[in-house]
């Protein structure tokens, strides 16, 4: 049986107990620093002269319109034009790729450039850095056997959804510090005029990062539910983040359709969390929802059939 209050106490406990470890300080730290420094790698091509705001710009752009094209399978040459890397942003100008080419710019042109860079960084790097929030959640308990102390006083679903809501608290808890301080720290490194539409795009992002941490929080507690090693859970849901869009680009080589495995992981439509396109936006969320409602349902089942 389900108790609210139970799972209420769970995620209280486990956030408490996250601040105390030495895998929550580290979870933690290592986030925001690496979010700072995503931050501060975003503007340093303009601050030490490398190149100026406009082209820096329109470099951004083409690159941002590059990822996007890979990350929607859209990457391959078009069927009417000749192969190469430079088709490729002929393509964004007024070929199959326009769209994409737009939404670049709508990242860099018509909202804040470095914040949109950071996020997107920061969207390549938080599935990696989630883990370290989840995969201590049940496993740590079921390795010294102090689950069995638990369970006569709470069902094992409360347990597990009282966790997944403890970590994915503390995960949102952790996005909004990291966002606040890249705009704190870009507002005090650009001009009053560069920063002015900033915290409104901040907020859209941080809904955006939220969203996308859902799936990843719950992809760490299913494997912190069937792995009773805390490091063995760690390394399979760091490996089945990095592993999945690896082994889809490279088999999409050999045969295109296999390129659509990148969908098995939230990295086939995350990017579309800050598209202009109100609909895909929509999309991505219900998605994001779907995936993460799929891998509670298998933590479930896991733990409600463990032997502990």
């Amino acid at each position: 049986m389900i108790h609210l209050r139970h799972i209420l106490i769970h995620a209280q406990k486990l956030i408490v107990h996250s601040l105390r470890t030495g895998s929550g300080v580290a979870f933690i730290f290592l986030t925001i620093l690496i979010g700072l420094s995503l931050a501060n790698l975003s503007i340093t091509p303009v601050e030490l002269g490398f190149s100026t705001a406009e082209e820096f710009r329109e470099s951004a752009s083409k690159a941002i319109g590059v990822a996007l094209a890979t990350a929607t399978l859209r990457l391959g040459n078009d069927d009417d034009g000749p192969p190469g890397e430079g088709d490729v942003f002929s393509r964004m100008e007024s070929g199959d790729l326009i769209d994409l080419g737009m939404w670049a710019r709508y990242l860099v042109l018509e909202n804040p450039m470095l914040l949109s860079i950071t996020v997107l960084l920061l969207g390549l790097v938080l599935p990696l850095l989630l883990p370290l929030g989840s995969f201590t959640a049940i496993s740590s308990d079921v390795q010294h056997r102090t689950v069995r102390y638990l369970l006569p006083r709470t069902s094992r679903i409360s347990m597990l959804l009282g966790r997944w809501l403890g970590t994915l608290l503390l995960s949102w808890i952790l996005i909004l510090l990291l966002l606040t301080s890249v705009v704190v720290y870009l507002s005090i490194m650009l001009p009053p005029e560069a920063t002015e539409s900033m915290v409104p795009w901040a907020g859209s992002c941080l809904l955006a990062l939220c969203c996308l941490a859902i799936p990843y929080v719950s992809l760490g507690i299913l494997c912190s539910a069937t792995f009773r090693v805390p490091l063995v859970a760690l390394l399979a849901a760091v490996g089945a983040t990095v592993g999945t869009p690896l082994l889809a680009l490279s088999l999409q080589e050999a045969w295109a359709p296999l390129g659509n495995l990148l969908y098995l992981m939230p990295w086939g439509y995350s990017h579309e969390l800050l598209s202009p396109d109100g609909d895909k936006v929509f999309t991505a969320v219900i998605y994001s929802l779907g995936h993460s409602l799929l891998f509670m349902t298998l933590a479930a089942w896991k733990f409600r059939r463990a032997d502990l």
